[in-house]
């Protein structure tokens, strides 16, 4: 019995072997009769004007039968938003081989599929490419200044397409007539869907701050701060936000948490817009004294690469705190006899100028710098920190060098250099303040200076890029790249003469715009 269930299952398997290798054979014939195709030569990705560029594209399509008719092959050109997968949301846009297409996509970030179905045999090949619709107001430089009426206007610098200045934006804006300029300050490219609802951009002035749309720059009496807080603190009646830290640099990608200073010297925070979309209690308060709100000083020391806390400056009682991701208070930090700087400033010193760069000396995200002045002596002194708290060092400013310091009321750290750089009048100056090696430069200029600042956020170049604003009143404002040079033995500023806009406002302030709006 057993030796014939084996000659049994001997003969099963011989015939399953042999219906196979009939069916395989069948099967290899067949394919032999498909035309198989690769689809190439989409490009990485595509940038466009909304209602003003074609998109163009010429597919490479390398086929394995070219005897074959080609018109037994159908094309579907099919663009899907890279924040939905709903069907509803998905739109064709071409149906030839070869793509030429009038840009009528709403502006967003889109994945673009080009599916090539044969007729006969109903097999599809497929590839795709990322599209990102802009409008003309999408990608540049926002700036903000004085118009001829001494009015806060805002221009742009506009590069989605050809670069083009876009003078006067927030006249007839719906907003009323500002006066003394503050700061622009764009909240970042929206990276995920949950965090389109926070794009802003907000306008500060001396008067009130208000945001507007990114886009049309619109605005109105109701776009202000106060909505946007739940509080249990009794607070001013107005808030105006000057300062936030929203996006990190190399690009301008929108921070996942939030950390706004008001004029008033109040700040709050936003540990995760996943979260929350409120802010709540204002964090300038200490958790020594959780009921006391310090007089915070109106800018925020974060790491620009990575934004998890910072610290801020108690105007009240001249100190440096610690707030983190979650924190609803900030604490203090400890200094130590032999520390290179002290976060509790003795008797005089104060606060001057604070700045968040890309300088990485102790590794990490980005080194802050704080600009501090001695009244007693007269003297400055130069701290650079971690924003998570750790001392890199400190410097005394040598004042026999750093001449007419004490008259400016501009100032820039570079990422790169040792180098603080101070305005006064239509004088530029550069002070090394490398221990030892303390040198002083200066660069004399045809007009009056209104600002100069650090491209940390665009993502173009090395952080070597430094944007200065001048004033005449016949050429009006000015906004002229400068590239600083490598070589630490000595100062050069090499002009990028394509980078050059004239009949500005008069410069206040710069912020870099990357949206797909």
């Amino acid at each position: 019995i057993i030796m014939k269930r084996v000659i049994l299952l001997f003969l099963t398997s011989v015939f399953i072997c042999l219906a196979v290798a009939c069916y395989d054979d069948k099967g290899s014939y067949d394919y032999k009769e498909v035309n198989e195709i690769e689809v190439d030569s989409l490009g990485k990705s595509h940038s466009v004007i909304f209602k003003k560029d074609t998109l163009k594209i010429t597919p490479l399509l390398k086929f394995t039968e070219d005897s074959l008719s080609l018109d037994r092959y159908a094309y579907e050109w099919l663009v899907v938003p890279s924040t939905s997968t709903e069907e509803l949301t998905r739109e064709v846009i071409g149906t030839e081989r070869n793509l030429e297409y009038f840009v009528e996509l709403e502006p967003a970030t889109y994945t673009l599929y080009l599916k090539v179905r044969d007729k006969v045999t109903g097999l599809l090949w497929m590839n795709y490419t990322s599209l990102v619709v802009r409008t003309a107001t999408s990608l540049g430089w926002l700036v903000i200044g004085e118009d001829a009426e001494g009015f806060v206007n805002l221009d742009m610098v506009a590069m989605a397409g050809d670069t083009i200045v876009l003078y006067n934006q927030l006249s007839n804006n719906g907003l009323p007539r500002l006066k003394d300029p503050k700061s622009v300050v764009y909240t970042g490219r929206v990276r995920m869907s949950s965090y389109a609802p926070h794009e802003r951009l907000w306008i500060a002035t001396g008067e009130r701050s208000y945001h507007v749309n990114p886009s049309t720059f619109e605005g109105d009496l109701s776009s202000t701060f106060e909505p946007l807080v739940y509080s249990y603190f009794e607070l001013p009646e107005q808030l105006n936000p000057v300062y936030m830290i929203t996006k990190a640099a190399g690009g301008g990608m929108m921070n996942s948490s939030r950390t706004v200073v008001c004029e008033e010297g109040h700040v709050f925070h936003i540990s995760s817009f996943l979260s929350s979309s409120e802010y709540a209690d204002p964090i300038n308060r200490t958790t020594v004294s959780p009921n006391v709100l310090f007089k915070a000083y109106p800018y925020i020391f974060a790491s620009l690469g990575y934004a998890s806390g910072g610290i801020l400056y108690d105007t009240d009682n001249n100190q440096f705190l610690r707030y983190t991701s979650y924190s609803t208070t900030c604490s203090s930090l400890s200094d130590k006899a032999d520390d290179a700087f002290p976060w509790v400033q003795p008797e005089g010193r104060t606060l001057v100028y604070g700045e968040n760069t890309m300088d990485t000396e102790g590794g990490g995200y980005g080194n802050s710098f704080a600009l501090m002045k001695d009244a007693g002596t007269n003297g400055y002194y130069i701290y650079k920190f971690k924003a998570a708290g750790q001392k890199v060092a400190g410097y005394e400013v040598n004042k026999s060098l750093a001449t007419d310091i004490d008259k400016a009321e501009l100032f820039a750290f570079a990422s790169n250099r040792s180098i603080l750089l101070y305005v006064v009048g239509k004088t530029l100056h550069a002070y090394d303040y490398k221990r030892g090696y303390e040198k002083k430069y200066s660069v004399e200029l045809e007009d009056e200076i209104t600002m100069v600042k650090f491209d940390i956020f665009s993502g173009y170049g090395d952080y070597n890029d430094l944007y200065v604003a001048t004033y005449n009143s016949t050429t009006r404002g000015t906004l002229q790249k400068y590239v600083l040079g490598t070589d630490q033995n000595t100062f050069e500023l090499k002009p990028d003469e394509k980078c050059k806009w004239n009949g500005l406002v008069k410069v206040k302030d710069i912020d870099w715009k990357n949206g797909v709006q």
